[in-house]
């Protein structure tokens, strides 16, 4: 990061660390270099307008020969009516993205000149002076309104999630149906003779999303009361699948068991409880 820091400012680019941006101002045009340091790509983009669809047409075509000249270092490069772009991909993107910034924002400057491009907001389009603005760790270019506008939507989701109000009850039904399901698989795990601890993540994290879902947020109450329930279900789960179990196994002898009558037998033996364990391993 201190690399790009260097670079940019030596071409009088300023450096937005957190978004790997780059911005500056040149003649009213605020141009912006987004950097993708895993895909070893950068995007030189300015936002523009022309006055007739001929120069759009004449401008997108340059851009395109731009680009054709350049095959090994630039990727694309056009203009879609509001905006100059240019990518560039480069295996040695330190070393090579100041040459490429500056070659970009030469190229875009004379042919903004050349068709007599004026400036435009991206978000609005109106042709109208723009700056240079961080919005919701975006950086991008934007007249003053718009950036007011983004202040405010940011600001009132801001507001909306502190007002949101956690509704345990229904948070607790949610939690119920999650340690339901969680139940039932550990049956069926233990019935297949599989790894039932699995049945026991899938049943906290059922509860827990499903609490989260149905009460809108959660709290850290809202997180141990999910668990708790859950765990609770893992119980039931645990002791139907003994009682199933204790069924299928008195069968072996000629005994037949009601699932009541199995819920209220616990076997003692231990040869019995090994050969239990040793079919859910």
């Amino acid at each position: 990061m201190a690399t790009f820091m260097k670079q940019f400012q030596s071409i009088g680019f300023g450096l937005d660390q957190q978004t790997v941006t780059g911005y500056r101002k040149v003649d009213g045009f605020c141009f912006t270099v987004r950097i993708d340091v895993n895909r070893k790509m950068y995007t030189v983009s300015v936002p523009c307008a022309v006055h007739r669809e001929e120069d759009a047409r004449n401008m997108n075509a340059a851009f395109q020969q731009f680009a054709a000249e350049r095959k090994k270092m630039v990727k694309s490069a056009f203009y879609d009516g509001r905006q100059i772009s240019i990518c560039y991909q480069s295996k040695e993107l330190t070393i090579n993205i100041m040459d490429g910034t500056k070659e970009a924002v030469d190229a875009c400057m004379y042919y903004i000149r050349q068709y007599s491009a004026v400036p435009i907001c991206p978000v609005c389009g109106r042709a109208i002076d723009t700056n240079i603005y961080a919005v919701e760790n975006a950086v991008n270019a934007m007249c003053g309104d718009c950036f007011l506008n983004a202040q405010r939507k940011v600001s009132d989701s801001s507001s909306s999630e502190q007002r949101r109000v956690e509704n345990v009850p229904l948070g607790i039904v949610g939690a119920i149906l999650g340690g339901l399901a969680g139940a039932v698989l550990w049956v069926l795990f233990s019935l297949m003779g599989r790894i039932v601890i699995i049945a026991g993540a899938l049943s906290a994290l059922a509860g827990y999303l499903l609490y989260k879902k149905l009460a809108c947020k959660i709290s850290k109450k809202g997180l141990i009361l999910s668990l708790v329930i859950a765990f609770i279900f893992l119980l039931i789960g645990m002791y139907f699948a003994i009682g199933l179990d204790v069924m299928n196994g008195v069968r072996e002898y000629g005994v037949h068991l009601s699932l009541a009558e199995a819920l209220c037998t616990q076997p003692t033996d231990s040869n019995y409880q090994d050969r239990r364990a040793m079919r859910c391993l």
